[in-house]
């Protein structure tokens, strides 16, 4: 049933001007058929749906649902969706839905957002064309955004426990093997913190130096320390929001700060979104301000009254207590901030 009326609203929305045409045909004057009738029914008249008719529609489809209309039993599926909306159509005009103020002015709505959006295609998405030496000079212009930042990665095991994290410590040092080690502490709901990945136990991905909150400095510091192979030879201690952690780590990555080349992967295509971003940005400002000049625009902002001013609510002390525990669970906030993505 879900699957039948989402079909219906498929074809329901397939278009302003389609819908006006079915409109028309149910007022009682029979549709007009050139083509191979494929389907045909009566309301205040016969109606009819050609196979030309019905194979321009699906040729108007996304590529993705047009394959689900390839073979015989797909073309029926969409002949029978294509009869049952019109049905409803029909039934609408019937109750004057096309006179209904509500639908005209959505439909109003729509017909500008087209046109707003087709001229806006010819005149600003038409003219974005950008060169290879766009994309080179944007990069060179921003070298800023494309620096990797020094950081590291360490196999670790953070435990709420200090005699266990020191039971595991030495454990390590007698031969164990970490991110076994690690990954049995996963399994039984033990590890906190850095590295409690269940997907990838022991490891924490790239830290760089603010990546924690408050609180974590001992650890980062002795992280960005630490010899690379190395197992940092005690339990660090740190305390987060009022919620001890004893953390066990293995340097296994150290990477300076470096500049990442515009053929670098990922920096590339990062490019070409930006600079495409921007030039569309500088093409719409030169067109709007054309076309302000042509219309001789003119802003009156001191008629513009302010915004008032909103009072500060009271907060008595029943509402402060609430706050305080619906904070982030302290298990919680040892999480890193997420890194920061390359503009887009």
């Amino acid at each position: 049933m879900k699957s039948q009326m989402s079909g219906f609203a498929s074809f329901i929305l397939i278009g302003i001007v389609a819908t006006c045409i079915v409109f028309n045909g149910c007022g009682g004057s029979a549709t007009a058929a050139e083509g191979t009738v494929i389907a045909e029914f009566e309301w205040d008249g016969k109606h009819q749906i050609t196979l030309e008719e019905m194979m321009e529609e699906i040729g108007e489809l996304p590529d993705y649902k047009q394959r689900k209309y390839k073979d015989k039993s797909g073309l029926e599926e969409y002949m029978t969706l294509m009869a049952e909306s019109r049905l409803i159509l029909c039934l609408a005009k019937d109750q004057k839905l096309d006179e209904d103020e509500e639908i005209l002015k959505k439909v109003k709505d729509h017909l500008h957002k087209l046109m707003v959006d087709k001229i806006t295609e010819t005149e600003v998405e038409e003219k974005l064309v950008l060169t290879e030496e766009d994309y080179r000079l944007y990069y060179e212009t921003n070298t800023e955004d494309y620096i990797d930042t020094e950081h590291v990665e360490l196999t670790c095991i953070a435990l709420g426990d200090e005699e266990r994290a020191a039971e595991v410590l030495e454990e390590l040092k007698g031969g164990r093997d970490m991110i076994e080690l690690a990954t049995e502490l996963s399994d039984r709901d033990e590890l906190v913190g850095p590295g409690a990945d269940d997907q990838n136990p022991g490891k924490t991905g790239k830290i760089r130096r603010g990546a924690f909150p408050e609180g974590t400095e001992p650890f980062v510091d002795a992280a960005f320390a630490a010899e690379v192979g190395e197992l940092h030879d005690s339990v660090i201690k740190i305390t987060v929001r009022g919620k001890s952690y004893f953390i066990v780590f293995r340097k296994d990555i150290h990477n300076e700060e470096r500049q990442k080349t515009f053929d670098e992967e990922g920096v590339r295509r990062n490019v070409e979104r930006a600079a495409k971003r921007q030039k569309r940005k500088e093409l719409m400002a030169q067109w709007l301000g054309q076309l302000r000049d042509r219309a001789n625009v003119q802003i009156h902002s001191e008629l513009i009254p302010d915004a008032p001013e909103e009072e500060e609510e009271e907060v008595n002390e029943g509402d402060a207590v609430e706050s305080e525990e619906t904070e982030q669970e302290p298990g919680e906030s040892m999480e890193p901030k997420e890194e920061s993505a390359m503009p887009e």
